[in-house]
């Protein structure tokens, strides 16, 4: 048998995910011990300051709750954390995002290994439960706190591409913030996003054409196939004589079956309807081995060199 809740932490528990800080706890009128004891009772601490009312392993989401409240009042979740509560999809949730009040500095000692904790000078505003950032800022703050150009340029590319931000949000969102690590990368990207590119291997292949003097395609044009359905093609070229050129990129998600079977159906279609030459590349060419097909791509765009 758990320990007695009255309705007002009842209700507080459920809003959380299952889960209450001891601080909150206190100004409810339920002790630190107290919830010690309830762990003989099936309750479990997660972290210094947060109980689960369960004994189990923490969904991802519960998890980042718990992050919140280890913080303590007025922390806010950010970066990947506060974009995977606006829905955003990807696999790397290995850690907590979480931005903490000037002049609340925690012990680093006993934190959780989960736990990443950022002190910006101003505060920072949030909204929901648990609370985050607003999708803008938690882009900017993700690609700003990444690791690698590559990062940065994922995260804001599938950022974009999931249509949680649009360029023009991210554009004002920079124009806020001072001394940002990574804001060449980020500014970068950007101009990408601005051309159109709407994930990380379109805008490689952006980069790739500027830098081997190729001519700055279309990028996400719509296209009717030859059944009328509107396809938006990732790249295309108009060449002198009016022909056009669309090119494709695959991801790791189009090798299998069924994509592989929509790919095929996809390009017979805008192939028929538009008398295109369609070329596709995979983003992992793009990345790692590109020469071989720029080399095809500069033949098609420039025959007479």
């Amino acid at each position: 048998m758990g320990p007695r809740l009255t309705p007002a932490i009842r209700h507080l528990i459920t809003l959380q995910r299952g889960l209450i800080a001891d601080w909150q706890a206190r100004e409810l009128g339920m002790s630190r011990n107290t919830l010690m004891r309830a762990r003989r009772t099936g309750w479990m601490q997660v972290s210094p300051h947060v109980f689960v009312d369960r004994d189990h392993e923490l969904l991802v989401g519960q998890l980042r709750m718990a992050g919140v409240l280890e913080c303590g009042p007025g922390a806010v979740l950010a970066g990947r954390s506060s974009l995977a509560e606006h829905g955003w999809r990807a696999d790397d949730e290995s850690h907590v995002e979480v931005v903490v009040p000037r002049g609340r500095r925690l012990r680093a000692r006993g934190a959780p290994a989960w736990l990443r904790m950022h002190h910006p000078r101003a505060e920072v505003p949030g909204s929901g439960c648990p609370a985050r950032t607003s999708a803008p800022r938690a882009a900017i703050d993700a690609a700003s706190w990444a690791r690698t150009a590559r990062e940065t340029v994922f995260l804001l590319t599938s950022a974009a591409q999931q249509r949680l931000v649009t360029p023009q949000q991210l554009h004002r969102e920079l124009s806020t913030r001072t001394k940002l690590r990574n804001a060449p990368t980020i500014r970068e990207v950007l101009r990408e996003l601005d051309a159109g590119a709407t994930s990380s291997h379109e805008a490689t292949f952006l980069r790739e054409c500027r830098r081997r003097g190729l001519p700055t395609p279309r990028m996400q044009t719509g296209r009717r196939d030859a059944n009328g359905r509107c396809r938006y093609t990732d790249a295309e070229f108009t060449l002198p004589d009016g022909r056009l050129v669309i090119v494709e990129i695959d991801g790791v998600g189009h090798l299998e079956v069924q994509s592989w079977h929509a790919d095929m159906v996809r390009h017979n279609g805008l192939a028929a309807a538009t008398g295109a030459l369609i070329l596709r590349v995979t983003g992992w060419e793009l990345r790692h081995d590109p020469d071989p097909f720029f080399t095809i791509l500069s033949s098609v765009l420039n025959p007479s060199r």
